[in-house]
């Protein structure tokens, strides 16, 4: 019996290196990659490492963008799965991408991961052009929820995106058993280090916790241009109670995950972060901002915890009224690892995937 022949798929994405870059775009095109058997993927490499900003990323990045078509023209490529970050840069780079596909007549599947502009419209003029190019070359668009696929409409004039939530192994991070890092409620962090995670508030937070002298341990993992100013900060304030344990992946996450009760996320902007997700599967308690599409998975006072965005007062009171009400923990715990088993499964994921892909080929 003859094989079928898989097409081929040029799928973007950041390094997917975990023990060097810290990008939910990397995870999720992991997760796909690992798990859709019907497609032959191509990763090909775009976005910068996690603390680089050199001129010789630029050069290569340019690179990467003259290359692209002799990568299309390589491996045979059949269709484009373009993983689109909303931002100044990401529109930048990936009109660029979207422009060889429009012209090598590529079908292009648009995935939105967020982004600054996402929830709120831009008004410069360029990017506004680039955006309604970007999305007129592209077959079919992915967004994170309702709310995203309604903000695409009532600020791009763009109706008709696909819906697909992010997905995780829920298993393997349901089975997560606890192993305390610390003796008091532990507080967790995993992810980019930059002022737009709402880093800065937290550290105000923690401060007006030490100030009422309460016990509580912070475990910070990730990296970025933040991390050499405030990693001291910490140290300095919560001193034994305190651990950075840098860019975590495999098993050093999962141990990460293993010894905290909570999960900090106070962040400016977000789509559907992933780390959001995997700790809530293992039965940690969000306390986030109710930002992107946080909120079609977080309850607040049901399975975790809204703050305010950069608002450090109200989320010390949160953070304090969790410390002081420890009996909330067991059923905000349970209620968010229950939110995830019923939410999460990866094979309806690329079951919705590859209905996109259909129609995206075929269109």
């Amino acid at each position: 019996m003859m094989k079928t022949k898989k097409l081929h798929i040029l799928i973007t994405a950041p390094s997917l290196n975990e023990g060097k870059n810290i990008s939910g775009i990397s995870s999720i095109v992991q997760m796909i990659i690992e798990n859709n058997e019907k497609y032959s993927y191509h990763h090909y490499l775009l976005g910068k490492p996690d603390n680089k900003n050199t001129f010789m990323q630029i050069l290569l990045l340019l690179k990467r963008l003259l290359l692209f078509p002799f990568a299309l023209w390589k491996n045979h490529i059949k269709l484009v799965h373009q993983n689109f970050p909303f931002d100044p840069k990401g529109i930048l780079r990936e009109f660029i991408i979207n422009q060889w596909c429009r012209l090598l007549r590529i079908p292009v599947v648009l995935h939105i991961h967020g982004g600054v502009f996402l929830m709120n419209k831009t008004s410069n003029k360029l990017y506004l052009f680039l955006v309604k190019e970007i999305f007129r070359n592209s077959r079919a668009v992915i967004v994170l929820s309702s709310r995203e696929k309604e903000s695409l409409s009532r600020n791009y004039q763009y109706p008709n995106a696909f819906i697909l939530e992010n997905c995780i192994d829920v298993p393997l991070f349901a089975g997560i058993k606890k192993e305390k890092q610390f003796p008091a409620p532990t507080f967790l962090f995993m992810g980019r280090i930059h002022e737009s995670k709402g880093l800065n508030d937290i550290l105000e937070a923690f401060k007006l916790l030490k100030a009422d002298d309460l016990d509580f341990g912070f475990v910070l993992c990730g990296d970025g241009t933040l991390r050499k100013s405030i990693v001291p900060q910490f140290e300095s304030i919560l001193k034994d109670r305190f651990k950075y344990l840098g860019v975590v992946s495999g098993r050093d996450k999962l141990n990460a995950i293993r010894g905290a009760d909570y999960f900090l996320l106070p962040s400016w902007f977000e789509g559907l972060p992933l780390s959001l997700l995997e700790t809530m599967a293992a039965g940690l308690v969000p306390v986030v901002t109710n930002v992107g599409s946080i909120n079609f998975f977080v309850k607040n006072e049901e399975n975790g915890i809204f703050a305010a965005k950069k608002n450090p007062r109200e989320l010390y009171q949160k953070m304090k009224m969790l410390i002081l009400n420890p009996d909330l923990y067991e059923t905000f715990s349970m209620n968010a690892k229950n939110t995830i088993a019923e939410r999460c499964d990866i094979q309806d994921y690329i079951f919705q995937l590859n209905f996109i892909y259909e129609i995206a080929i075929t269109h």
